[in-house]
């Protein structure tokens, strides 16, 4: 298994709770880390073959730096969640966003009526929050291995005609766990 890792990108965003960090903004630093196969894309030497494009990862990290969250936790979250639509042969994902020299509002004693939030007093080179998903499962039917992103991502969501019955009988014998594709197509009609 291989990875491919896109470390230290930069960005200057406007995420976080402070109102001086909604107008001012600040720097940030994102690191991706996706675990998954390259034999077809090494044997090709062809980027049509790759499973995951470092330049649409980038792409994907700047649109949602582009959108002002309070929290980090959401900004990662989102990254994770638009890096699953894109790209359906991620094994894992880890994602980690830095925010440099974060402002850090200490309470120094009681606020002043016109004092909203106290002044910015601690000094933190950086803040960060990383997750990380991993997307293999192995079938409840026939054990065998394969990816589920377990959300409306899924490849499995594109198969349509599974009747509702079928699909009833399938949630009460195997519960909410995806089976494999072989399995899901053998209940295909």
């Amino acid at each position: 298994m291989a990875l491919i890792v896109l470390e230290g990108m930069r960005f200057h965003a406007f995420h976080g709770v402070h109102p001086e960090e909604q107008v001012l903004g600040g720097e940030y630093v994102v690191n991706v880390e996706v675990q998954t196969g390259i034999a077809l894309a090494a044997k090709t030497d062809d980027i049509e073959f790759t499973p995951v494009n470092y330049e649409t990862v980038y792409q994907i990290c700047m649109a949602e730096m582009a959108q002002p969250k309070k929290l980090l936790e959401t900004v990662v979250t989102n990254i994770i969640y638009r890096m699953k639509r894109q790209f359906s042969q991620m094994k894992s994902v880890k994602v980690q966003v830095r925010k440099l020299n974060p402002p850090i509002h200490a309470k120094m004693g009681p606020l002043t009526q016109t004092q909203k939030y106290p002044p910015i007093s601690g000094r933190v080179e950086a803040a960060w929050v990383q997750d990380e998903s991993s997307f293999v499962s192995s079938c409840p039917r026939c054990k065998t291995p394969f990816l589920c992103y377990a959300d409306d991502t899924c490849w499995c969501k594109e198969i349509q005609n599974i009747h509702p019955a079928t699909q009833e009988t399938l949630k009460r014998q195997f519960g909410s766990t995806c089976l494999c594709q072989n399995c899901l197509k053998l209940y295909a009609g």
